[in-house]
């Protein structure tokens, strides 16, 4: 889905089914898919498929298509998978957030789905250190804009992390986060029940640094397990670094059994206004609880963070020592 304009080499992409050789991906290039998608090139290849910058024929216009890898072809779980993603997608129409356009099959009948082309880098790639706190909270923000509109229309990311959010820039150089990859999504009716299942209850999904506690112990979960990768997100956005490090056990444990640690323990030369780090703390809380409720109770605090962090950090559980002291000070 991501294209940033530099020409990547077909790969060899290692799956639990096998490996799906360069050679495979390659064989659509300069094809033509359900009658109207001239396949132009191979932007990559991930652990379900491969995605190709393609040309809508009938539109005149780019987009990416998804291509399910053909070691999946009869695995009837990576089918439902795919299609589930497709299901997701097409619910969803927000500018922070990439759509599924079209959905069908190859000529030799491997799943696909024609998706906007989002034109940008990663958000992995523009972390490359802390970011200033003005630019993090804005990325913040166009990234709750795009889940709340997800989480409104059912559905829930489950694998929110940097390299599924592509930064794109507007027209006047603005740079505009857009979420990809509903791979793993879970969808909800829209009174918030679940419709149907394609994990096993008690299967861990997702990635482990970025996953809430409730997901790595195999409970259902909601869409405040998004805002915990969220908030994950913010802290290495404003810190530079992972709140936690080790093998991806140790991760998940760490996040199931310890809070996130004060960004000056991990990054001891980084200054954050508490506000900041009291507003990721919430997002990413252990306890779903604690967390915001939704993502437009997110972004309602938000706006007090940016706007007034002394009030937003009073809002967010920090305590005013001075005013404390003046009402335990009582004279006798």
């Amino acid at each position: 889905m991501a294209h940033d304009g530099k020409p990547r080499r077909p790969r060899a992409t290692r799956t639990k089914l096998g490996v799906i050789s360069a050679r495979r991906s390659s064989e659509l290039v300069g094809h033509v898919v359900a009658g109207r998608y001239a396949i132009e090139a191979i932007l990559g290849s991930g652990a379900m498929g491969t995605v190709y910058r393609g040309r809508d024929r009938r539109l005149e216009r780019s987009v990416a298509i998804k291509v399910l890898h053909e070691d999946f072809a009869d695995h009837p779980t990576m089918v439902a998978r795919f299609r589930r993603e497709a299901e997701a997608a097409a619910r969803l129409r927000h500018p922070n957030v990439s759509s599924v356009l079209d959905a069908g099959e190859t000529g030799d009948g491997h799943p696909m789905l024609v998706m906007d082309l989002v034109d940008g880098v990663s958000l992995r790639a523009v972390m490359d250190g802390p970011l200033a706190p003005s630019r993090s909270l804005h990325l913040v923000r166009h990234i709750l804009q795009g889940l709340d509109h997800a989480h409104t229309a059912g559905v829930v990311h489950r694998d929110l992390k940097p390299d599924n959010v592509i930064v794109e820039r507007d027209h006047r150089g603005r740079e505009v986060p857009r979420i990809v990859d509903f791979g793993i999504a879970a969808l909800q009716s829209l009174d918030g029940a679940p419709v149907g299942r394609l994990t096993e209850t008690g299967a861990m999904i997702g990635t482990p640094l970025y996953m809430a506690p409730e997901q790595a112990r195999g409970e259902e979960v909601d869409h405040r397990a998004d805002l915990f990768a969220l908030g994950v997100i913010l802290f290495e956005m404003l810190s530079g670094t992972t709140p936690f490090e080790g093998s991806a056990v140790e991760v998940v444990v760490a996040n199931m059994s310890e809070d996130l640690p004060a960004i000056a323990a991990r990054a001891p030369g980084v200054a954050v206004e508490p506000a900041h780090e009291l507003f990721l703390g919430r997002l990413a809380a252990r306890d779903r609880a604690r967390r915001f409720a939704d993502a437009t109770d997110a972004l309602a605090m938000l706006d007090i963070v940016e706007r007034d962090p002394a009030d937003a950090a009073l809002r967010l559980g920090r305590t005013d020592v001075g005013r404390a002291l003046g009402v335990v000070a009582l004279p006798r």
